[in-house]
């Protein structure tokens, strides 16, 4: 059970994140309006940018790159990680930025649920057939625009290093795109997963946390090549080697 400095702790962060989030919103949409047209998405991103990264900040996120990030790319890309918090989407849209598939009940959490519409998110219900066609009818549409897309192909979060089997549908969607795919491995200190809680009691846990430790390691980025069984098998290995990479980095800072 947290102890009662944890539960001020997160019920401060809470409220920190809340109002962080809703003029983050309001000042992008200023900015935006103010804005040509051919520039409102590098505006828009470019705030997305700052606001992850001050979220990380608020709930006490301490990370580090176990590897250092690719340039900047001017097409398509697909960011491709393994997923076991919330906080995953914070840092790949830190160090990233473009947009992200993600579970569906996240259009319904609070604050960042209207931050995740803005921002133009894919949401999925894997339980739902037509859901997941039209989530890889969306991604390919924004490859096709030459967008950044943040996916987690184990499907969702899950405890410890062990990289569960990627599922396809990214794949297919970008299939036939000239498309760059960057895997992505990050490991997390103990207790800091997203499992058999709800997304309140999650993210009430990790604010009270004095810290959260991370770390990621970025892989070479590939062009979209092979079909979509071997390219699933053959990401997810290399992104189980990045989480080892990433593992190494976290377990070299204890103490630090």
């Amino acid at each position: 059970m947290p102890t009662s400095l944890e539960k001020a702790r997160g019920g401060s962060r809470a409220v920190v994140m809340g109002t962080f989030t809703l003029g983050m919103l309001a000042g992008v949409t200023l900015h935006q309006s103010l804005s040509p047209t051919q520039t409102q998405q590098p505006v828009f991103q470019g705030w997305m940018k700052v606001w992850a990264d001050g979220l990380l900040r608020v709930f006490g996120v301490d990370s580090a790159l176990a590897s250092p990030l690719p340039p900047e790319s001017s097409g398509a890309r697909l960011v491709v990680s393994n997923h076991r918090s919330p906080i995953d989407i914070l840092l790949l849209l830190r160090h990233f930025g473009g947009v992200v598939l993600s579970r569906g009940d996240v259009a319904k959490w609070p604050v960042l649920g209207l931050a995740a519409r803005r921002a133009e998110t894919i949401f999925v219900d894997r339980q739902d057939t037509m859901s997941g066609v039209q989530a890889v009818r969306s991604i390919r549409q924004r490859l096709s625009r030459g967008r950044t897309v943040i996916v987690f192909p184990e499907g969702t979060t899950h405890r410890g290093d062990v990289v569960q089997p990627f599922q396809e549908g990214a794949f297919v969607a970008a299939r036939g795109l000239p498309v760059e795919i960057v895997p992505v491995g990050i490991a997390y200190q103990a207790g800091a997963e997203f499992v058999d809680e709800t997304f309140i009691e999650h993210m009430t846990r990790v604010a009270g946390r004095p810290v959260t430790r991370v770390a990621c390691a970025v892989g070479e980025p590939r062009p979209m090549q092979g079909s979509r069984k071997a390219l699933a098998a053959s990401l997810s290995a290399e992104v189980q080697t990045l989480v080892h990479e990433a593992r190494q980095r976290l377990d070299s800072r204890k103490g630090s």
